[in-house]
């Protein structure tokens, strides 16, 4: 049996603030290495780990946030992860993925699949986009039967004038809005 040459180590990681510390939990751990596991999540879901990372760390969030969810977030379809975590996700997460994306500048397109926990309280951060030009409140995918038991929480008194808020921003180029049946 051959073995491995003895110049072959384990790199030391140390934890986000450069101290040699040991790594007591995954917040520790370094933003690229973090970003680089993210990297094989979907969109949805890259930024739900970067939001419960926020939470949890003492470092700065920013910093942390931008470097695991990046800057590509024309389209954001829940539909990416799994359907019984869309299902739970409530208009607070939803909120906090938007902020964490910058979705007011950077979301065109917004689709809330399966998302049937929300009234729609979630879209405030998209308060005057200038950028959006979809909002699909249907909370079902993409060739699946509108219907959706039990009835959808969307209420007309959260969303309308966020969506008065866009329409009637200068520029608006929101072509597309789909409410639930």
């Amino acid at each position: 049996m051959e073995e491995a040459p003895p110049d072959i180590k384990r790199r030391r990681i140390s934890a986000a603030g450069g101290s040699p510390q040991s790594i007591r939990c995954l917040t520790d751990l370094p933003s690229g290495i973090l970003a680089h596991a993210a990297s094989f999540l979907a969109a949805p879901s890259r930024a739900l780990f970067a939001v419960a990372l926020d939470g949890n760390s003492a470092v700065s969030p920013n910093e942390r946030s931008s470097s695991i969810v990046g800057n590509q977030w024309s389209i954001l379809d829940f539909g990416g992860i799994e359907k019984d975590l869309s299902a739970k996700l409530t208009d607070d997460d939803i909120e906090k993925v938007l902020l964490c994306i910058d979705a007011v500048n950077k979301v065109k397109r917004l689709k809330l699949t399966n998302c049937v926990n929300i009234n729609g309280a979630c879209l405030e951060p998209l308060r005057g986009s200038l950028i959006i030009n979809q909002i699909d409140l249907s909370l079902v995918g993409e060739h699946q039967r509108p219907n959706i038991s039990p009835e959808p929480q969307i209420l007309c008194e959260l969303v309308l004038p966020i969506l008065d808020s866009i329409i009637a921003s200068e520029g608006c180029l929101l072509m597309h809005l789909q409410f639930p049946q």
